[in-house]
């Protein structure tokens, strides 16, 4: 198939609903780079992102978001279900409905992903995409689910709606991104979407592709970024086994310990508040540690593409900065806390360089990125690793060509 740099005039439209301005960068990190990928196999020019949540441009946040984590993460189950019911259903009518069918005008098939959107976390994601279906159904548009992760817990709600949505047959392809996601959907949705899932790559590995190469000096000190994720959205989403103190004293002290060392230590996050709000925390203490040591605010994902991309090695939470890096050739020290980022390194045979705070002191941790600076990456697998990642994404095309084929004929 014929790749273009900017896509095909005469190629499908088509719009991708995903959480592009989420917060969390690394949202619109992948799903930029399932922009230009699906451009680069001929997709039209015309093709864009419609965000699931009704934003329209990076930095729009909710305000209090941390403060809401942290009261829902309180509520028993029960009560917290109910809790966000009416909330959700007052967005659905006057905020994404809207959203979603003025974004649809024009387009000729849908891509929905990718990120961690089959999870159910108070039932957000669930009524989002169960919304979204039934718009695409009411257009008649072929529709795709991409490269999404799948959680294994689902609130019976979660679950009934959507089955619901799942029975207005739109759903033509499911790919997603681990085999813990495929062995999922398909036990629970599979028969009721009477589609199976296919694991493909994900698209936030044609970073460098998408954002272009970021020169890193030969000869220079290490160059170590350190990924700061907050407390608050770590138990949010998962287990943790330190205490909020415990965490960020174990940031301070891998910190103090790199510098230390003499390398040169860039702090960042993916720009969702609450881990902004980790960094403001800690800015006080990291400012009286002596050695080159800098704090990144990324407020764009082409920003936070660049900063782990200039990096000889990262530590780090969350996945799509170690995707991104990995997408630079940069290795990451990746910090256990959800089975998907388990998933993906040992998709790229890096299962080896994962740790946890709770088990790894941080002086053990600055030898460990130090070791990683310097030994580099395999070449050849990140090379076909990453044209894997770009040939995934022509079977999504493929496949949203061939129902829009039929859907015309």
């Amino acid at each position: 198939m014929l790749m273009t740099d900017q896509g095909d005039a005469g190629g499908h439209v088509i719009r991708c609903l995903n959480v592009k301005y989420s917060p969390n960068l690394g949202d619109g990190l992948l799903s930029e780079c399932l922009e230009k990928g699906l451009k680069l196999h001929g997709a039209s020019s015309e093709s864009s992102s419609i965000d699931l949540a009704g934003r329209t441009e990076f930095g729009q946040t909710i305000t209090g978001r941390g403060a809401v984590m942290t009261v829902l993460d309180a509520l028993p189950d029960g009560l917290r279900g109910l809790a966000v019911r009416a909330p959700l259903a007052l967005q659905s009518r006057r905020k994404w409905g809207p959203h979603y069918e003025a974004g649809l005008i024009g387009a000729d098939a849908v891509a929905i992903g990718g990120g961690n959107l089959l999870s159910d976390h108070d039932l957000n994601f669930p009524t989002k995409l169960a919304l979204a279906l039934r718009t695409a159904a009411a257009r008649q548009l072929p529709v795709a689910l991409y490269a999404c992760g799948m959680g294994g817990h689902w609130s019976v709600e979660g679950d009934r709606r959507m089955r619901r949505a799942l029975q207005t047959g739109a759903l033509d392809a499911v790919f997603v991104r681990d085999g813990a996601s495929k062995e999922r959907w398909d036990t629970r949705f599979g028969a009721e979407s009477g589609k199976t899932a296919e694991v493909v790559r994900d698209p936030g590995l044609l970073a460098q592709q998408t954002y272009g190469v970021v020169p890193r000096e030969k000869g220079r000190v290490p160059v170590v970024g350190i990924g700061i994720m907050s407390h608050v959205a770590i138990r949010y989403h998962a287990t943790a086994l330190l205490d909020e103190d415990g965490l960020t004293q174990w940031y301070i002290a891998l910190i103090r310990e790199l510098a230390g060392r003499g390398a040169r230590v860039v702090v960042f996050t993916n720009g969702a508040p609450e881990d902004l709000a980790t960094v403001d925390l800690l800015r006080a203490q990291i400012s009286e540690l002596p050695g080159d040591i800098e704090i990144c605010r990324p407020r764009t994902p082409a920003e936070l593409s660049a900063i782990v991309g200039g990096c000889d090695a990262i530590v780090a939470y969350r996945m799509h900065a170690v995707i991104a890096a990995y997408s630079h050739g940069v290795p990451a020290l990746a910090l256990s806390w959800d089975d998907k980022l388990d998933a993906f390194m040992a998709s790229i045979g890096r299962e080896d360089w994962m740790a946890d705070p709770a088990d790894l002191p941080a002086e053990a941790a600055a030898e460990r990125v130090l070791q990683a600076a310097e030994a580099g990456l395999d070449e050849a697998r990140r090379t076909q690793v990453l044209a894997e990642a770009l040939a995934d994404v022509g079977r999504l095309y493929a496949a949203l060509s061939d129902r829009i084929a039929v859907a015309r004929s």
